[in-house]
Formats: structure tokens, sequence, C-alpha cells
């Protein structure tokens, strides 16, 4: 209709495969090519006469082959290399009003996820790291290795929800404008790393914000 449009949509990616070159403490590295297939369904809707806009949408995707990035080991450097397939399946919700005609508010709220799938998928660790992965013991060039099993981990840096809001009120002049806007947004904890690890992962996080301003020339 004129103000609510919904939408789906299936879709493939690819990418091509990545090298790392030879570092000091690190020898080159491959990841092969990764391809993608993804989902999503939504509505996006004008409400209370245009006073209020909404987006909502669902998403699922699943990547195979999917390249990564390891960091870690005993040269504590970075390596490519590809899991077998991740998934990750969510929704995403933003909402904006118009309370009054100087009121004006903003949420948005995130879920994501995401999966690694591959048990046979070992990367290197920091040593003096505390890992609650489970790890083994492997035969490597220079002798007996420790490695991490990441298999079910989250995808690193990727928070399982997020939420953010804004409120803004606005008092004309007749030569500008007065405005106060407070700012907030909340994300869940994350890995920094494909293994998990006490030292290495990310509590979650709030940060807010106040900020009192005066507009005038029209914004200039």
């Amino acid at each position: 209709s004129k103000d609510i449009n919904v939408y789906a949509r299936a879709a493939t990616g690819f990418r091509g495969s990545s090298v790392q070159s030879a570092g000091a403490f690190i020898s080159k590295s491959l990841a092969g090519a990764e391809t993608n297939t993804s989902f999503e369904a939504g509505i996006k809707a004008d409400l209370l006469d245009r006073r209020a806009r909404l987006n909502f949408g669902v998403f699922s995707y699943r990547v195979k082959d999917l390249q990564l990035t390891a960091v870690g080991g005993a040269g504590n450097g970075n390596i490519l290399l590809n899991a077998d397939k991740a998934t990750g399946s969510g929704f995403e919700m933003d909402l904006q009003a118009l309370l009054t005609n100087n009121l004006m508010a903003s949420m948005g709220i995130g879920y994501n996820d995401t999966k690694i799938k591959d048990p046979n998928l070992l990367v290197a660790y920091c040593a003096q790291c505390t890992v609650t992965d489970p790890t083994v013991t492997v035969t490597t060039p220079t002798g007996p290795a420790q490695r991490a099993r990441i298999d079910g981990n989250p995808l690193p840096q990727a928070p399982k929800t997020t939420v953010n809001f804004t409120l803004r009120y606005s008092q004309p002049t007749p030569s500008g404008e007065w405005y106060v806007l407070t700012d907030w947004v909340y994300r869940s904890k994350i890995n920094f790393f494909l293994y998990e690890s006490v030292e290495f992962t990310g509590r979650p996080l709030t940060e807010g914000g106040v900020r009192l301003g005066y507009l005038w020339g029209n914004g200039k």
C-alpha cells in the first residue's frame, strides 16, 4: 500500500580465494573461495499519519568454506583458513517516532545468532590464555603443540544482541533552535578471536551520552 511495503529476498554470493603473505614469524597462508546463501523477509511501514516509521526484517544465511583469520600461536601471527561452514540467523528492527512536534525518539534492536560448524577445525591460541574451548595436542614440524577446537563458537566480533535508543527535544527560537539529545547503545558479549578464552572475551557493553546544542542559519 502507500504506507506499507513487505519484501522477501533469496540470494547467493561468492568470494574468491585470499592469500596472506609470509611474515617474520609465519609462513604464507591461503584461504579458498567461499559461497553464501541467504534469505531475508520484512516490512517497512509509515505509521500514525507518517509521524512514525517502522522497519523490521528477519534473516538467515549459510556460508560454505567461510574464510577466517586465526590469531595466536607461538609467533602470535595471523593465518588464513577455511571453516567447513558457518550459519547465522536473527532479526533487526528500528523505529522512529515524532512523539510531539518537539520530541523525537528512535530505537533499534538486533539479534544475530552465529555459529561456526566444523568439527575438525583446530586453531592455535595464546600460550598464556585461559582457553575455555576443548584443546588437543597435535604434531607440528617444530614438535607437539596445543590447539583449540572451535566447532560451535560464534563468529568473532559478532554480538548476539544489540540495542540503541535516542531521544531528542528541540525548542525553536526566532533565530534558531535549542536542542538536547541523549543516545544509548548496548551490545552483548563478543569473542575477539575464533577461540574462546577468559582474556579475549569482550564483556557486555553499554554506552550513553547527552548533548546540548544550538542551531542557527538553517543548520549551516
